[in-house]
């Protein structure tokens, strides 16, 4: 892999990124999860976006976002192509390493619970119990911003 990493505000975005990334998240999200939601959604406008192109083709993304005093991330994924092959760790590294710089308040995320222990590698701690959200099944995740870890 040949990657180049992306941090951007959604108005320093080109159309081609901004394409690339709903491209990516609709094939992920709508049509592998076969959920029906509605994406984009108003929180692209002030998040944080974190990508990577391998050769012209967009293979990883994540959001980065606060809202109502939250810190959190989602829309975590890669292209189906690049997963087992570590990409979506260097993914959650880069987020990682942008929350404890930028962030010191508690991170907390909506987890779909598959992938509950990858993010738990990286120091958040699960709560509650399961539920359902835009037709996937969630647990809430909490940490300090200084105490996730790069895995």
């Amino acid at each position: 892999m040949n990657l180049k990493w992306y941090v951007k505000q959604f108005n320093g975005l080109t159309t081609t990124q901004l394409h690339d990334i709903y491209q990516l998240r609709a094939k992920t999200f709508i049509k592998e999860q076969d959920r029906s939601y509605q994406d984009p959604d108003d929180t692209d406008l002030d998040a944080r976006h974190v990508f990577a192109y391998d050769q012209g083709q967009l293979v990883a993304y994540a959001r980065i976002y606060e809202h109502a005093g939250v810190v959190s991330f989602g829309r975590i994924t890669t292209d189906s192509c690049y997963r087992g092959t570590g990409l979506g760790k260097q993914l959650m590294n880069h987020v990682m390493a942008i929350l404890k710089v930028h962030y010191s308040a508690t991170i907390e995320i909506d987890a779909q619970t598959h992938a509950q222990k990858f993010y738990e590698k990286f120091g958040l701690i699960a709560e509650g119990q399961p539920y359902i959200d835009l037709g996937a099944e969630v647990i809430k995740m909490h940490a300090p911003a200084r105490k996730l870890v790069l895995a």
